[in-house]
């Protein structure tokens, strides 16, 4: 018995100590592969950052200064993460287009943060730039979960992204812009409240502080941050005006400008579903951006009110 006993301590203090090594050894190489991940293309000097929002919106590829680095469920315990990375990469960084609405510093963002399958796949990104705050949140939070994918998918999944994937396909499973042609709205879609009224009394202090840390990032590195809201179809309700979005962010904060773009008048067949525009709409959307830009946008003093000249301007040709 005895004998036995010991020989299983021995396997498991082996498999523990292999598997551990290999995943030092792998977040080596995954930040070898860095630039490679997070470089900015050279004429590109602006990132677009946050969730599935701006991931479907934005298609960077009309938009000649700015590169969507957004990602599917991404809330901003991680997205901080990939900040840093961006920031440390690209020295000619001067801005970051940052979505944000209320919900996002709600508290269904905590199970984006430490529910099990949203935890496991943005470990697998972001483990090797992860310090000890950010394990001691997750073993605070999902001690189970979080040891079952550090011993289980990450270091296979790492493997294959150094060992499979280019450049590109690596990149591309960081961030960025996602094509989808589909739409399932249809014209009951009019008459459909989707929104489930957001109460206030919902928003989470831990991602409210995410926020706040990520804004802090910036600012202590000299960049402009511009806060946005993206395109979100009529049915989702009256939202929350910039008075009280901002007002969460404190003192601090409340100079930020914050770009609008909630109204802007997307035909029913552009949107993918009540929240995201699909190809054909974020391609318009893109071009109508990409002209504000165009313009001199980040060069007027007041912003936001060009955005809301700019919207109403289009909702006139549309209606014509």
């Amino acid at each position: 018995m005895q004998k036995f006993l010991s020989q299983t301590f021995t396997f498991v203090m082996l498999t523990v100590l292999m598997l551990t090594g290999s995943t030092y050894i792998t977040t080596f190489l995954m930040q070898k592969r860095n630039k490679e991940i997070h470089s900015l293309p050279p004429n590109k000097n602006y990132i677009i950052i946050g969730n599935s929002r701006p991931a479907l919106d934005f298609n960077d590829s009309l938009i000649h200064s700015a590169y969507n680095f957004s990602s599917f469920a991404e809330c901003y315990f991680y997205t901080y993460l990939k900040a840093e990375q961006l920031i440390k990469t690209n020295k000619n960084l001067k801005g970051v287009f940052l979505e944000y609405n209320i919900e996002d510093i709600g508290h269904k963002r905590d199970n984006w943060t430490w529910g099990k399958d949203l935890m496991q796949s943005n470990y697998i990104k972001y483990s090797y730039a992860m310090r000890a705050y950010n394990h001691e949140v997750l073993l605070k939070k999902n001690p189970g979960d979080l040891f079952a994918i550090y011993f289980g998918r990450t270091f296979l999944r790492q493997l294959k992204n150094l060992t499979v994937l280019d450049s590109t396909a690596l990149r591309k499973f960081y961030g960025g812009y996602f094509f989808d042609g589909s739409s399932i709205m249809d014209s009951t879609s009019n008459k459909i409240y989707v929104n489930q009224k957001f109460h206030l009394k919902n928003v989470s202090s831990f991602q409210k502080e995410q926020l706040l840390r990520l804004l802090d990032l910036f600012r202590d590195n000299h960049i402009k941050v511009y806060l946005i809201r993206s395109p979100l179809h009529f049915t989702n309700g009256v939202q929350f005006n910039r008075e009280t979005l901002i007002g969460y962010l404190g003192e601090k904060n409340k100079d930020l400008d914050y770009l609008d773009f909630n109204d802007y008048p997307a035909k029913l067949d552009e949107f993918r579903d009540p929240w995201h525009l699909n190809s054909k709409g974020a391609r318009k959307f893109s071009i109508f951006f990409n002209q504000l830009l165009e313009d001199g946008l980040l060069l007027k003093e007041n912003k936001e009110q060009v955005v809301r000249d700019a919207l109403l301007a289009l909702k006139k040709d549309y209606k014509e």
